[in-house]
């Protein structure tokens, strides 16, 4: 059977709310379950009753460690050049300080946002903290910073509890065309040392995450992209539906199969394929943290025109049930089409933005 085929019948999307999350385990105390508990029932009532209701703080929390890219992906702001606010990197001491804060309340802590991860030279030490306050740890790279096997293994004797690999392409010139500016064999390269080390060091983590962009240009690559992460011991696949801003690049990026475009699109007309719902689940679940501090509703505002609050002013909890970000909560319950930043979203929409797909279970 063809792999599409495999994909259709064995994997449904958004499987439960904490698969969807990335959520793989969570290390349990009395506080961390609690929070969980009261998270989740205040975001049902606020749904249900459509009326605000904030209880505990966020599950998981995305800390940006820089927004500054080694590559220039063509519709992402911090390669392209699009972003408009200050370029920089987050400060180990500001990381522990709010991990001293949400640490002993939230499972997991998202260590992402735009930005490569790997060039703050901080990084495995924020990742340390983390799990020194049992706090699950994540990341997505582009992989050009793992460069060898020492590099490797000390990534697995962080604790870091999972990583993504962007890869979108599986020979050099496909890759190529959307990952500008990177080495195709550098990244596989890059697999290949962390699959070792964790084999090495006899660890089951991190676990290895393969995300694929589905393009014009490599949607003929899946089959490929299996073998090669079943060659590299890989535990999953992300094919992800790509984001375009424009028609020109819908009509160079999006590809035929459509259970893998997230658009309606005719010749310069461009829409989402679901209506948008006046809801975002990610407003209860997820918080954003910028390198400097200051904190988004979430990873889509990529130039941070939504600040709701600033750590170096106010801790992480005051930020959390204050006005402002009361104020966006209801602006998103009443219209969320509204928001502009919004309008690229697929959050609570019929589509999901991902499959994520188990390799034992092709």
């Amino acid at each position: 059977m063809h792999f599409l085929d495999k994909l259709t019948h064995s994997v449904v999307p958004l499987r439960s709310l904490l698969r969807s999350l990335r959520i793989v385990h969570i290390k349990p105390t009395p506080r961390r379950i609690w929070n969980l508990v009261k998270v989740f029932s205040s975001m049902y009532i606020s749904r249900l009753t459509r009326r605000q209701l904030i209880w505990g703080l966020p599950p998981i929390l995305m800390v940006e460690p820089t927004n500054i890219c080694n590559l220039q992906c063509p519709m992402c702001p911090s390669g392209n050049g699009d972003m408009r606010r200050d370029r920089g990197k987050l400060g180990l001491a500001e990381f522990k300080n709010l991990l001293d804060q949400v640490g002993p309340y939230i499972a997991q802590v998202q260590l992402w946002n735009q930005g490569e991860p790997f060039i703050n030279k901080s990084f495995l030490d924020f990742v340390a903290y983390a799990n020194s306050k049992g706090v699950m740890t994540q990341t997505s790279t582009n992989g050009h910073y793992i460069r060898s096997a020492e590099e490797a293994e000390a990534i697995v004797l962080s604790g870091l509890d999972q990583i993504i690999f962007s890869m979108d392409g599986t020979n050099a010139e496909t890759y190529a065309k959307y990952r500008v500016g990177g080495n195709f064999e550098t990244v596989i390269q890059a697999l290949s040392f962390l699959s070792e080390a964790r084999l090495r060091l006899k660890s089951k983590r991190p676990l290895i995450e393969l995300q694929f962009i589905v393009f014009k240009h490599n949607q003929s690559e899946i089959d490929e992209l299996v073998a090669i992460a079943r060659k590299n011991k890989i535990d999953r696949i992300a094919f992800k539906s790509a984001q375009v801003y424009s028609a020109p690049q819908a009509a160079e990026f999006l590809p035929d199969d459509e259970q893998f475009r997230r658009y309606n699109f005719s010749g310069d007309q461009l829409t989402l394929k679901s209506e948008m719902p006046n809801w975002c689940q990610r407003l209860w679940l997820n918080g954003a943290v910028n390198w400097d501090g200051t904190v988004s509703p979430c990873c889509f505002d990529k130039d941070a025109d939504h600040i709701l609050g600033d750590l170096a002013k106010s801790d992480y909890r005051e930020i959390w049930t204050a006005k402002k970000y009361r104020n966006f909560r209801r602006a998103v319950m009443t219209n969320r089409a509204a928001i502009p930043m919004c309008s690229n979203c697929t959050e609570g929409m019929e589509q999901p933005y991902a499959r994520i797909v188990e390799l034992n279970d092709l």
